[in-house]
Parts: structure tokens; C-alpha cells; sequence
């Protein structure tokens, strides 16, 4: 049936692109309308190969808690060239997990590698599934409080134009201004003002 339906709809289904980090998969999805009758149709999904063998996919919301580094509260931000956008946004440190690996652990990497700034502890968020309708792929928010910064070790895919230091309260302003619109640190800011609310570190 799916080579039938591929052939008479020309479409790829099954693997149509392969990355290092993901799969792009189309579905043949089969449901029942309201009427009883039922509707076919093909459903691209993204799915991350090493979060089905356990990696935490993570966002890292860092800030100063050693005053010789900046004002202690600040947030790290790096400016990160995207693509997709054709611009430099701003936003938070992010990135794959790997296998094996604890979310904590990813957390406390992926801050190393993008900014050079490191944390001893990491502080669990929350986490959420950014994109339902894409992708089954949930990642993880960690709130890692730094005490030294070391040069940073960027991976080669990642072209990184700079790191910024912002109170959270001007992080906001940006966000409103429409100059800061990453949803992940959107969701991270939410989820950190949530946490220190109900007291949590």
C-alpha cells in the first residue's frame, strides 16, 4: 500500500534526508473523519536518533553568580548566526544530547563549548516538547548558576559572533521589542521566573 500510494501521489515516504543529528521522516497517516470515512494523507515528522537512545536535548539559562565576572543575576547569551532566519539572534546556549550522557552533564557542555562559561551546579527547569506538530522530541531546561569563565570550544557547524551578558529585566524589553524572539529562551525565561517564584534556586 505505501509504494501504491507514494507512486500514485508522488511523494517520498519513509527516510527522505538524513543529518548527523536527525531523520526526516514521512508518515503515511491514516485516520477516520467524522463522516466514517477515511482520509490518508503523508505527515513529515523530525526525529532526533540519539534522544530514542536516551540523550537530553537541553537549553542552558546561565547566570553570574561570581560578581568578579560581571553582575551577578546576568544572563549569558550568545549571538548565534541561524540560518533559517538569514540573521544573528539572540538567544541562549543550546544543543543535542548525547547517549549515555545525563542532562546535567549536556548542560554543563554545551555552556562550556558555546561561551567558555562554567557552572558547578544545574538546576532542572522543566521540560517541554517545543514543536508537537514536527516533532515527538522533548528537551530540557537547566538553570546553571557560573563561577569562572575558560576560552570557549565551539563546534565547527556553529558559527557563534559573540557572548552577552543582559539582566533578565532587559532580556524581557528585548523579547517585547522583537529583538530577542528565540522560542526556546522565550520558554526558558518563563520556565526560570516560574521556578525562583516558588522558591527554587
Amino acid at each position: 500500500m505505501l509504494e501504491a500510494y507514494a507512486a500514485e501521489n508522488n511523494v517520498v515516504l519513509g527516510v527522505s534526508a538524513e543529518t548527523p543529528h536527525a531523520l526526516f521522516v514521512v508518515d503515511l497517516v491514516e485516520c477516520r473523519k467524522h463522516d466514517g470515512s477515511i482520509l490518508r494523507y503523508p505527515y513529515l515528522r523530525v526525529v532526533f536518533p540519539g534522544q530514542l537512545q536516551g540523550a537530553v536535548n537541553v537549553v542552558v539559562l546561565a547566570t553570574i553568580a561570581n560578581s568578579a565576572l560581571g553582575n551577578p543575576g546576568d544572563l549569558i547569551l550568545v549571538e548565534q548566526e541561524r540560518h533559517a532566519l538569514g540573521t544573528v539572534e539572540l538567544e541562549l546556549p543550546r544543543g543535542f544530547g548525547e547517549p549515555g550522557v545525563s542532562g546535567e552533564q549536556n548542560a554543563f557542555r554545551e555552556l562550556r563549548e558555546e561561551t567558555g562559561y562554567v557552572g558547578e551546579e544545574a538546576h532542572f527547569l522543566g521540560m517541554t516538547c517545543p514543536d508537537n506538530g514536527l516533532t515527538g522530541t522533548l528537551v530540557a531546561f537547566y538553570h546553571v548558576p557560573v563561577v569562572r569563565l575558560e576560552a570557549p570550544q565551539q563546534e565547527i557547524s556553529e558559527v557563534i559572533h559573540g557572548v552577552s551578558r543582559l539582566s533578565v529585566s532587559h532580556a524581557w524589553e528585548k523579547i517585547r521589542r522583537g529583538e530577542l524572539r528565540d522560542g526556546f529562551t522565550l520558554q526558558a525565561l518563563a520556565l526560570y521566573e516560574k521556578f525562583a517564584h516558588l522558591g527554587g534556586s
